[in-house]
C-alpha cells in the first residue's frame, strides 16, 4: 500500500491549522509580554514567560512533525523540503498559501519577541550595574564582540550587622 498524496494533504492541512491556532496565540502572548516585561512585577514576568514556553513547545512538536513528514516522503527536512512536499500533494496550492499566511505570523512573532529580549538584556545591564556598584566592582560587557564576556562581580562585605 502506498501514501496517497491526498492523506498527505489531509495530514498537512491540519499541522498547518494546528500551527496557525498556535502562532497567533503566540503573537498575543509576545504582544502582552510587551508590558510585562517593561514592569517590575516578577510573578507577571514568570507567568507569561511560562505560557511562552508552553505554546513555542507545542509549535517545536509540530515543527517535528513536519519535518518527519517530509522524510518519511524522502523529502528534506527544511523549509524548501516541505514547500516541495506542499506543491507534491497539493497541487492547488491552498496549503501553500496557509503556509504562506503561517510565515508572516512567524515573522510578527520574532520581531516582538526580539524586542522583548532587548528589553530584558538592558534591564539585566542595569541590574548589573547596580549590584557591581553595591559589591564595589566593575561589571563588564554582558555580550561583547566575541560573545559573553561577563567578568563576575567581586565580592565585598556590604556591612555587618
Amino acid at each position: 500500500m502506498s501514501v496517497q498524496p491526498a492523506d498527505i494533504r489531509r495530514h498537512v492541512e491540519q499541522l498547518l491549522r494546528e500551527e496557525s491556532v498556535l502562532l497567533v496565540e503566540l503573537e498575543q502572548i509576545l504582544r502582552r509580554e510587551v508590558a510585562v516585561v517593561s514592569g517590575e512585577d516578577a510573578v507577571a514576568i514568570e507567568q507569561i514567560g511560562g505560557a511562552r514556553r508552553l505554546c513555542v513547545d507545542a509549535l517545536s512538536r509540530l515543527d517535528a512533525d513536519r519535518v518527519a513528514t517530509c522524510r518519511m516522503l524522502s523529502f528534506p527536512g527544511g523549509r524548501e523540503g516541505f514547500e516541495q512536499l506542499l506543491s507534491w500533494c497539493d497541487p492547488s496550492l491552498a496549503l501553500q498559501q496557509r503556509w504562506q499566511e503561517n510565515l508572516l505570523v512567524a515573522g510578527r512573532c520574532k520581531i516582538l519577541n526580539d524586542g522583548n529580549g532587548a528589553v530584558v538584556t538592558l534591564k539585566l545591564g542595569q541590574v548589573q550595574k547596580r549590584l557591581a556598584t553595591l559589591r564595589g566592582g566593575k561589571v563588564g560587557d554582558v555580550y561583547g564582540r566575541g560573545g559573553a564576556s561577563y567578568d563576575g562581580f567581586t565580592q565585598r562585605a556590604l556591612g555587618q550587622a
